[in-house]
């Protein structure tokens, strides 16, 4: 019955030139046959699965701790329960919109372009107001944030030769991001 279903809705679908994203599962049918192919995609969603779950839990702790550090606004909403739940919940509410409007490339796209960025943030903060406090290496910090900027550059005029539309995303996130922030943080004070 298994084997059924894998052709009834994998062999047709792999077969029309799909298999791009399938290619370990596909790898795995010449020696396994249906049943690797399977045992592979099996695999491939509880990895998936679990890096999700461990990554909205990053995420929603990130914000606890900045939220106690007065860096990021919180509202409960009307929502019993702690920050921590909160954040949760926001975060997958986050997750759930990206996944409705963007497909998975552009997400990840989206998270590479944040990831610089804040990277790049953070070396610049540790440079500027920490270094000496902390006995930083100068040098080291300059050379992650110069190699941060190269490849975010060469990451940026790949995806403007094939998708400049997700730098615009990213551009109007940016700027939301800095200017509540910068909203938030003279309100606050």
């Amino acid at each position: 019955m298994l084997n059924d279903i894998c052709h009834k809705y994998c062999s047709e679908y792999l077969s029309e030139g799909v298999a791009k994203d399938y290619a370990l599962a596909q790898a795995a049918r010449p020696l396994f046959g249906d049943y690797g192919l399977w045992f592979t995609v099996v695999l491939a969603i509880v990895a998936t699965t679990s890096g999700v779950i461990a990554s909205v839990f990053a995420v929603s702790r990130m914000l606890v701790m900045l939220t106690d550090m007065k860096l990021v606004p919180h509202s409960h909403f009307g929502m019993p329960g702690t920050i921590q739940n909160h954040t949760l919940v926001y975060t997958i509410v986050m997750a759930i919109f990206l996944t409705i409007f963007f497909d998975l490339s552009r997400i990840a796209t989206l998270g590479a372009i944040f990831y610089l960025l804040m990277d790049i943030a953070i070396h610049w903060g540790v440079f500027r107001h920490l270094r000496k406090e902390i006995h930083a290496n100068a040098g080291i910090l300059l050379t992650a944030i110069v190699f941060d900027v190269i490849v975010l550059g060469a990451f940026l005029k790949i995806k403007a030769d094939t998708d400049i539309i997700v730098i615009y995303i990213a551009l109007i996130g940016v700027l939301v991001i800095f200017i509540g922030e910068k909203l938030f943080l003279r309100n606050k004070h």
